[in-house]
């Protein structure tokens, strides 16, 4: 009897399939300004547009007087010398502008927390264009990289259907009816 040279053959081990996707991206469509945000999503026929399940964020201070965010009055001074002229110095912060700031930085931070709970595979972003530019410096590179398309209007006070009207170039068409 002769020895076998052969080795005895192993069992074929597949690739493991990557786990399968909806084709449909579910998308978050964030109509904001720099005193309210609004959040949206298609209808399942991509017709109309839907609250999402998150509230709406609102910041009442950014929509007050500055004599109710800020209590004290600017300083005063006197004049060039020999003057008796007395002249207020200027703020050195505008707290409407820092009001603003400081909730475009909470719905910068709230983006982030529905982009960490897999709520939405692609956003889109309506805002006024001051706004806009500071969001997109707020936004973590994580969600930067779900924004597909950023609309410089200010529609927050608008209806659904306006909002759906105004940015049909920017959303998907709706399915062809049989």
């Amino acid at each position: 009897m002769t020895k076998s040279v052969m080795k005895p053959r192993r069992k074929a081990r597949l690739p493991l399939a990557p786990p399968l996707q909806s084709r449909r991206k579910h998308v978050l469509i964030v109509v904001a300004d720099g005193a309210r945000a609004r959040f949206f999503e298609l209808s399942p026929d991509l017709r109309a547009l839907v609250p999402a399940r998150r509230a709406d964020m609102v910041s009442p201070t950014s929509r007050r007087p500055t004599r109710d965010i800020v209590s004290d009055r600017p300083g005063r001074g006197f004049g060039s010398a020999g003057s008796s002229e007395r002249h207020a110095f200027e703020a050195p912060h505008d707290h409407h502008k820092l009001e603003k700031h400081n909730f475009t930085a909470e719905l910068a931070e709230a983006l982030q927390e529905g982009c960490a709970r897999h709520e939405f595979d692609r956003l889109l972003l309506v805002a006024p264009s001051r706004s806009l530019g500071e969001l997109r410096q707020l936004l973590a590179p994580q969600v930067r990289k779900l924004v597909y398309r950023e609309v410089a209007k200010d529609l927050t006070e608008s209806t659904p259907e306006s909002i759906r009207h105004a940015l049909e170039d920017a959303l998907p068409l709706p399915a062809a009816v049989p």
